[in-house]
């Protein structure tokens, strides 16, 4: 999986790492990591772009990896003192 976003949003973030491990499962792919948490954090306000690491986010991404990667890491994203 590639640098989500750290958020439950279906296209870039907690949902589309669920969606592409089980996809990946499927086709064949049984060895799956995600970044737990995600990675990408912005904190523009200007553009009206913020997207925190929660630690709500974090510990739902960590129930998920628990349960489908084969590597359990954590991330400390581009922006590490503005995450959970």
């Amino acid at each position: 999986m590639g640098d989500q976003l750290p958020s439950f949003d279906r296209y870039d973030g907690l949902h589309s790492a669920l969606i592409g491990l089980l996809n990946g499962g499927m086709t064949g792919f049984s060895i799956g990591h995600s970044d737990i948490g995600g990675y990408t954090s912005l904190n523009n306000t200007a553009k009206l772009q913020y997207f925190k690491r929660t630690n709500e986010v974090l510990i739902r991404w960590a129930e998920m990896s628990a349960f489908s990667d084969a590597l359990f890491r954590t991330h400390p994203s581009n922006n590490p003192d503005f995450n959970a």
